[in-house]
């Protein structure tokens, strides 16, 4: 689901997100399932932010920005310049656009190893209470977001047909702080 992005991001929702997000004092967005990095360059170019674009698969159909190819679930610094994240992790925010749904764990896992306080996702949420997955992240993810993570703005964004994308940032649960 990351060599094309399904969720719709507009340059509306977008900006008014970075109300929140910089309200949250996030400067920095790192996108690890980044495709052809067209919400990266949203994110930079509309929304003012700094902007990361790691994603796995080598080929794009239109490079909207600079991605780099490499497994963000094995970068110790997410694709930033040595020691930036690390040394002001509460500056940046992790976007996830439609990470895999079950059986595929990389948005889980993306989420759990994320230093910072603040995670932005782009996607069907499915209610883990419930035991929904929803089509995106899947059920051990939703429960991550349920567990560990507190919503506190959302918005809706254009979808597909028979699909309920929403845009969502979550703030980090301070029982759940790294």
């Amino acid at each position: 689901c990351s060599f094309f992005s399904w969720g719709l991001l507009s340059e509306e929702a977008a900006l008014q997100a970075a109300d929140c997000l910089r309200g949250l004092g996030i400067t920095g967005i790192v996108d690890p399932l980044a495709g052809s990095g067209w919400h990266a360059s949203l994110w930079q170019d509309v929304a003012g932010f700094a902007a990361v674009a790691v994603d796995v698969y080598e080929q794009r159909p239109v490079p909207w920005v600079e991605v780099q190819v490499a497994d963000a679930r094995t970068l110790d610094t997410w694709g930033l310049a040595a020691g930036s994240l690390l040394e002001l992790p509460e500056k940046w925010a992790l976007h996830l656009s439609w990470p895999p749904h079950s059986p595929e764990t990389v948005g889980e896992e993306l989420l759990r190893r994320w230093p910072g306080r603040v995670v932005i996702f782009l996607g069907e949420r499915g209610d883990a209470l419930m035991g929904e997955e929803g089509v995106t992240g899947g059920q051990a993810f939703n429960e991550a977001l349920e567990k560990d993570w507190e919503l506190v703005w959302t918005s809706p964004i254009p979808h597909w047909p028979g699909y309920a994308d929403d845009l969502n940032i979550y703030q980090r649960r301070p029982a759940a702080a790294a």
